[in-house]
């Protein structure tokens, strides 16, 4: 079964501030993410999330910048197909390998 968005965002908000996470600087619906918070993000949206402010809708997971309109969906990286192996240069013909 999966996660609805909205239960895996709403997890990046009861972290509390680390340390660690003076090297980042992620702010979600107004409140600083810890390491932990951003690393969930990042595995949410499938891409390491830039410093910035942002708010999320934690039920429909659409996201935008603090103060602007919306920008699409967390996770949306994450259904970018796979190129296949021709178009990757992997595909070989039969023999070809043992030259």
């Amino acid at each position: 079964m999966r996660w609805p968005a909205f239960v895996i965002l709403a997890s990046l908000l009861v972290a509390p501030l680390t340390a660690d996470a003076q090297t980042r600087y992620v702010v979600v619906n107004g409140q600083r993410l810890d390491t932990a918070g951003m690393a969930r993000l990042d595995r949410a949206a499938c891409l390491r999330v830039p410093n910035g402010r942002y708010w999320i809708d934690m039920r429909s997971g659409v996201w935008g910048y603090e103060g602007g309109a919306p920008q699409g969906r967390v996770g949306d990286n994450c259904r970018q197909r796979r190129k296949s192996l021709s178009e990757r240069g992997l595909l070989y013909s039969p023999g070809e390998l043992m030259r």
